[in-house]
């Protein structure tokens, strides 16, 4: 009987550890933006952030998952917008939304994504090739 209750406990133990790991990483976090600064112009930074870009998602169409690009250049407002859209057969979709800015000095760019799983990655991707990386992912 104590042998049983012991394990009772464990397994008790073992399922709210597990919940408040769950609970530990919520969506919010994913949707929180990231901030840069850049002492270059906004347009030229968005050039070579959407030219990259559209090299490695736009081409990137494969069995299970394809990749996309869509931007805008308002030079008007002073301002850019790119979103990275990554669909997934399975339902696995998320997107990376980047927007630079023109400031005072330099530029600033800001990025927020929807999906837990994929923002860090896809964020610390964009962010290198804000700084002339030329990597590309697989998607």
């Amino acid at each position: 009987m104590l042998a049983a209750r012991s394990f009772v406990h464990c397994w008790f133990g073992v399922l709210a550890a597990i919940t408040l790991v769950g609970c530990a990483s919520t969506p919010e976090e994913a949707s929180k933006p990231t901030v840069q600064t850049y002492a270059e112009d906004y347009q030229g930074l968005f050039q070579r952030v959407l030219t990259t870009a559209k090299r490695c998602f736009a081409s990137k169409a494969g069995l299970y998952r394809s990749g996309a690009v869509d931007a805008d250049l308002f030079s008007e407002l002073g301002y850019g917008q790119l979103t990275l859209s990554v669909t997934g057969k399975g339902g696995d979709n998320y997107y990376v939304s980047v927007r630079i800015e023109k400031q005072s000095t330099g530029s600033k760019l800001t990025m927020i994504s929807d999906n837990m799983r994929a923002s860090q990655r896809y964020r610390e991707l964009v962010s290198g090739w804000a700084n002339g990386d030329q990597n590309c992912p697989a998607v």
